[in-house]
């Protein structure tokens, strides 16, 4: 049975009643329009409101402290300071790309042999099951994340919705109806339909020291902006003796008319002196400071610049890349134990049929060169094991005489090109 029996959804607030299925038993709640014999639990809870206005430093000191109270943390403050940093275009595209590399990888159900279960592993290769490897990921970067599976029926699920990190509160395991609340729902008794997932050990987030470079980097893009606009286009000066209302505001006019760049109307008799900026290359000033910016949050995310900026040297972009495979790795672990510990159990209470001992693994899908391809072909088969003659027609795009004979391994150099061999012809 679909577990939701009403779904109200307006400009105010969300409501959801959950039917459970089995576990601890809700109150009936007490409303003429259900039906009173239906035990379900209300998960009622208002938008929040996302702040637009311009974040500063003092905005994360104070965030902070809200988020880190011993007797009483509030996430609100930190959650749409992280929102906030997102809107800068490197962080968003690093926690992106992070994230993705786990995501796209390609999904396996296995039994406890290690042998692959095709229609369980089927079963999962959908789009709510990316959205639970992604939101599961960006738990790292927010701290946690809440899922709350709203749409089922045994054995498949439809669809999952995340739900708003700023009314959750990990430290209680509860779930605020708003920001202003003391108590709420707490989401821990009802682990089947709302999952709570944090990848680290507490449940910050690695925005927290991030978040503060968002905002030092827009403070160069508007200086740079101001600077721009004093030195970048010159002063238009009117001066006049006509000091009339009507005149001085056709004169102004005039000058609207001609352009952007600033001006002044002034008496005759007055001076404005502009001093200009004897150094040529002063945008470097903000310039570098972006630059800086940038790979600090490159190295915050993925922990090296290379792989985003220009590097200088191959070995030094090897180095780069083996730390990116190390994080995409344990990224990857990370997600696997936190299936294989406790969502495995969800989707079984929810009718998948997963035996015991099965488990979760992933597989890249990486396209490999086909240089790096023929080279591992060719130490297979000099280890002596044919290859599929369509596996090599397809992947080399080949054509293979079926009545060419097959060549010794022995006779073959280790590093000869394998595009002589027999078994490419």
């Amino acid at each position: 049975m679909n577990p939701i029996s009403r779904y109200i959804d307006n400009y105010i607030n969300r409501r959801v009643e959950l039917k459970l299925t089995a576990g601890k038993e809700p109150p009936i709640p007490k409303n003429p329009e259900m039906d009173d014999a239906a035990k379900a639990v209300v998960l009622d809870y208002f938008r929040t409101y996302q702040s637009l206005y311009r974040k500063e430093l003092i905005d994360w000191t104070e965030a902070r402290e809200s988020r880190h109270h011993p007797v009483n943390p509030t996430t609100y403050r930190l959650q749409q300071l992280y929102k906030d940093s997102l809107i800068d275009n490197v962080l968003l595209r690093q926690v992106s790309n992070r994230v993705l590399r786990v995501a796209n990888k390609e999904i396996q159900i296995k039994d406890k042999n290690g042998i692959v279960l095709d229609d369980l592993s089927k079963a999962i290769r959908t789009r709510w099951f990316r959205t639970m490897v992604k939101q599961a990921l960006y738990s790292k970067m927010f701290g946690y994340s809440l899922m709350y599976i709203n749409d089922w029926k045994p054995g498949c699920i439809n669809s999952v919705r995340s739900l708003p990190r700023e009314l959750i509160i990990p430290e209680r395991g509860i779930l605020l109806r708003q920001i202003t609340d003391l108590d709420g729902l707490r989401y821990g008794d009802y682990p089947n339909f709302l999952v709570y997932i944090q990848l680290e050990e507490d449940a910050i987030g690695a925005l927290e020291s991030i978040a503060p470079l968002t905002i030092l980097k827009r403070h160069s893009w508007a200086s740079w902006d101001e600077f721009e606009q004093i030195f970048g286009l010159p002063l238009r000066i009117a001066k006049t003796m006509v000091q009339t209302e009507k005149h001085l505001n056709e004169l102004e006019s005039w000058l609207q008319m001609m352009g952007t760049a600033a001006y002044a109307i002034l008496p005759k008799t007055d001076e404005i002196e502009i001093k200009p900026n004897e150094q040529t290359d002063s945008f470097n000033v903000f310039n570098e400071k972006r630059k800086a910016v940038n790979e600090e949050i490159s190295i915050a995310i993925n922990g090296q610049t290379m792989t985003t900026f220009d590097g200088s040297s191959k070995s030094q972009s090897e180095t780069h890349l083996k730390t990116l495979e190390e994080i995409t790795n344990d990224d990857i672990q990370d997600v696997k134990d936190w299936f294989n510990a406790s969502f495995i159990n969800v989707l079984r209470s929810l009718g998948y049929n997963f035996p015991e001992g099965a488990y979760l693994d992933m597989i890249s899908n990486a396209i490999i060169p086909i240089q790096q391809r023929s080279e591992i072909d060719l130490r297979i088969f000099q280890m002596g094991h044919r290859l599929d003659k369509d596996y090599i027609e397809e992947t080399y795009n080949v054509v293979i005489d079926k009545d060419n004979p097959s060549v010794d391994p022995s006779s073959t150099k280790p590093h000869q090109d394998p595009t002589q061999l027999g078994f490419f012809q």
